[in-house]
């Protein structure tokens, strides 16, 4: 089984070393991380007791994902090297967001229409208008934002479900009232 390095986090490698006729003290602990596509890091470490700890920077930029190759540990005890541990790797996202499309092409012999209807006033605008009214209502304003966070959320949250039409521009809405509220 592979072991799993990150692109977008930091990890610690951490593993128990146990030697035997020498001491820990003054050792040296690396972690070598070499890819199938010819590029290598050297992560150094520390020995702490029995421990062996490696820190390892997110490698965002540095491997792509799905990068494999080989990892082994490095450690030298008293002026002698061991390679006591090695692995394949893989490189894969902590964290990530995938969106698949699935669009349906509708093929009609229908015509199509296009109707323009003259705008009489920004939607933006009178939805934050409206949110604002409510707040009014329920004594809301700059000066207690904070103390009533909690009701200044809800309010947003009702409106935006009684007001579906409204959904769509919702980014643009809470950026007007953030504005408002500096």
């Amino acid at each position: 089984m592979a072991y799993t390095l990150y692109l977008d986090r930091p990890e610690t490698f951490e593993c128990e070393i146990q030697v035997k006729n020498a001491s820990l003290k003054n050792s040296m602990a690396r972690l070598v991380v070499e890819s199938v596509d010819g590029v290598n890091f050297v992560f150094n470490g520390k020995i702490e007791g029995e421990k062996c700890i490696v820190p390892i920077r997110r490698l965002k930029g540095l491997l792509d994902e799905n990068s494999k190759g080989n990892m082994h540990l490095e450690v030298i005890v008293e002026d002698t090297y061991f390679q006591p541990w090695k692995s394949d790797f893989i490189v894969e996202e902590h964290t990530s967001v995938k969106v698949k499309m699935n669009e349906s092409k509708q093929i009609t012999n229908k015509p199509i229409v296009n109707v323009k209807v003259p705008k009489t006033k920004n939607k933006t605008s009178i939805a934050l208008q409206e949110i604002l009214t409510v707040c009014k209502k329920f004594n809301i304003n700059k000066s207690n934002i904070k103390s009533r966070k909690q009701d200044f959320f809800q309010i947003v949250k009702e409106y935006f479900k009684l007001a579906p039409e409204f959904r769509n521009q919702k980014f643009i809405i809470l950026e007007g009232l953030k504005n408002f509220l500096k």
